[in-house]
This record gives C-alpha cells, sequence and structure tokens, in this order.
C-alpha cells in the first residue's frame, strides 16, 4: 500500500486505505501490549486523515476518518499512561463529532459516536482527579442517550447505553458532591432498573449483566454507608 501512494500521492483512496491499514496495525500492536508501538502507528493513520479531511472539509466521510483517527491515538495515549495528551485527542475527536450532529442532528449514530466521545473525556478527567469536569461530561452524555433511547424504546443496545449512563453519571455525582447521594442513587437505580427489564424481555449479553452486577454492589454498598 506504501508503494502505491508513493507512485501517485494524489489518489486519495490510496490514501485513505493507508491509514486504514496504519490504523489496523496499530490495533494488532495495542492487543499484543505494545502500546509505543500501537501509538506510533495511529499516528501515521491520524496524519494521512487530517491531510485527507484538510483538502475537502465538506466530505463528513473523511471527517469522520478524522475523528476516528484521535479517538485512537487517546486511547493508545491513555493505555500509556498519558492522560493530558488523551484528553486533548478526545477533545479534538469530539469537536469533529459535534460539528458532524449539528449539520445532521437527524442522524443517530452520530449522536451515539458524540455519547461516547462525551464517556471518553469524562473517564480521563475522573482518572485525573477532575471530579467536577467527569460530572459535566457524563450528564452531557446521559443527556444524549435519553434522547435516543426515547426516539427507539425497542432499541436494547441504546437502552443498554442509558443504563450504564445513568450509573456512570450517579457514581460521578456521588464522588463530586458529598451532599447529594440521594440523587446520585437515584440515578444508578434508574439504570439498574433498566438492565433489569431488559434481562426480563430479552436476557442479557456478558457485558451487560457485568454492569448489572456492578451497579447492584455499588448500591449495596450505598446502602450500608447511611
Amino acid at each position: 500500500m506504501e508503494r502505491l501512494t508513493q507512485k501517485d500521492p494524489a489518489n486519495a483512496a490510496w490514501q485513505r486505505d493507508l491509514s486504514v491499514s496504519y490504523s489496523k496495525v496499530g490495533g494488532v500492536l495495542g492487543d499484543q501490549g505494545d502500546h509505543t508501538g500501537a501509538l506510533k502507528s495511529y499516528n501515521d493513520s491520524l496524519a494521512i486523515r487530517q491531510k485527507l479531511a484538510k483538502q475537502d472539509p465538506s466530505n463528513a466521510a473523511w471527517q469522520l476518518d478524522l475523528s476516528n483517527g484521535y479517538e485512537r491515538v487517546g486511547s493508545a495515549q491513555s493505555a500509556q499512561g498519558d492522560l493530558a495528551g488523551a484528553l486533548e485527542s478526545y477533545h479534538s475527536e469530539l469537536a469533529i463529532t459535534d460539528k458532524l450532529v449539528k449539520q445532521d442532528p437527524s442522524n443517530a449514530e452520530w449522536q451515539l459516536d458524540l455519547s461516547i466521545g462525551y464517556e471518553k473525556i469524562g473517564d480521563v478527567q475522573s482518572a485525573r482527579g477532575d471530579l467536577a469536569g467527569a460530572l459535566k461530561s457524563n450528564r452531557d452524555c446521559l443527556a444524549i442517550r435519553e434522547k435516543l433511547a426515547k426516539q427507539d424504546r425497542s432499541n436494547a443496545g441504546w437502552q443498554s447505553d442509558l443504563a450504564y449512563s445513568y450509573w456512570c453519571t450517579g457514581s460521578a455525582l456521588a464522588r463530586s458532591d458529598p451532599h447529594s447521594q440521594k440523587e446520585a442513587r437515584s440515578m444508578i437505580e434508574k439504570g439498574r432498573d433498566i438492565l433489569r427489564q431488559l434481562k426480563e424481555q430479552t436476557g442479557l449479553g456478558a457485558q451487560a449483566q457485568g454492569w448489572l452486577d456492578s451497579i447492584e454492589a455499588d448500591l449495596r454498598k450505598m446502602q450500608g454507608q447511611k
């Protein structure tokens, strides 16, 4: 792929294919525990995507590729413990996704991507001890997922995402404000209730069942602290 792009650097399709190849290599290296190598591959992919997106800012597909590139770099930085770098990358990802959502508010997949961006930022903020920032990011994520879940109550994936967000937001509130334990517990209970209902209706996958188990453990712990 590199040879082809060298022969015809102006071929955007080949450039994109090369960026995808670098990203796949980064994924394999990350799975092997080589986070330094993964980060290099992701940065190589990102550099190509930045050029393509700059050439045609109106190309939504390339903007999505660029957003994904920042997300991969941020994940690799987070795995290395570079939380400041990860936060910067995730913010870059979020800015692109937010712009796309504003261009087409009806695109549910972009809305979901935006919620995931807020979720990742909240995770990093929490890890850095920015509890107020983490709470705001979790609330922003929750607001999007509430809208999505309301649009299609039969979408089990969106419902479980909503449950997870209630749990994360409630937990962030409990950590950031000791005087809001009642509200925090109420949010976590909402997440539990959604997952219990899904379990009865369709069953839960391993991940969602793990969330439910953890939520119930958190609630028991909160009950014991009363």
